[in-house]
């Protein structure tokens, strides 16, 4: 019997890079002799190799919307088909609060950090957006109906944007002190620290109405001090 699985991504922006992984698929048998990627009917692609390693496909999507991945095993005498999905937004859908070049500007040397299968930081500046959101939450900075706020109501100011730029980096460098070593030590309680001090800013401009424009005489969310709840 053929197992199939497929490592990737959940979520894309267009036009980046992305892998479809299936160095994991197996079968119960001699062995599987063909293995193919089909990315949103642009295949199929075969990915087999003597080197079950290099079985991915890497890959980048023109436009928008939920694409599916159909990826077709055999082992010469059966063969098995399996569906995967993957979302792909827009560059103004995704709203990032950074980019890459925030970070190379300051940091040249992770151009060569980026990892196999990505041609960019941008799922990291993706996290990055997600932690900001959670600390808002966490924080009970929330919608005037106490829903959570969304990431298109912070406003893109400096002070979003360079939190989410030292957010992005302190991600960055901490995978690289596990994965690498001490000789990023340094980085990571760098980056930690302006984080902190980019986070615990006094105030932060929100578009609480979730208009799409920010009132600055009502929307200065004030960071400093919060509602209480007696439970």
């Amino acid at each position: 019997m053929i197992f199939i699985n497929c490592i990737k991504e959940s979520l894309v922006q267009v036009s980046d890079k992305t892998r479809f992984d299936l160095s994991t698929s197996f079968v119960s048998g001699d062995g599987i002799t063909d293995i193919t990627v089909n990315p949103d009917g642009y295949g199929p692609i075969s990915v087999f190799n003597a080197d079950q390693s290099k079985w991915y496909l890497d890959w980048a999507f023109d436009s928008d919307g939920t694409k599916t991945i159909e990826v077709e095993a055999t082992d010469g005498v059966t063969t098995v088909s399996q569906s995967f999905s993957i979302d792909v937004v827009n560059e103004s859908d995704d709203n990032l609060y950074s980019n890459d070049s925030q970070i190379f500007a300051i940091e040249s040397e992770l151009k060569r950090y980026i990892p196999e299968g990505r041609n960019s930081f941008k799922n990291v500046h993706r996290e990055a957006q997600s932690r900001i959101l959670n600390f808002l939450d966490r924080k009970r900075i929330w919608n005037q109906d106490g829903t959570p706020l969304t990431k298109t109501q912070i406003n893109f100011y400096d002070e979003v944007s360079k939190w989410s730029l030292y957010e992005t980096l302190f991600i960055i460098y901490t995978d690289l002190f596990i994965s690498v070593g001490d000789k990023f030590a340094e980085k990571v309680n760098q980056y930690k620290e302006l984080r902190n001090y980019e986070r615990d800013r006094a105030s932060l401009r929100i578009d609480k109405d979730n208009s799409g424009t920010i009132n600055v005489d009502s929307e200065i969310q004030e960071l400093k001090s919060f509602r209480l709840i007696k439970r």
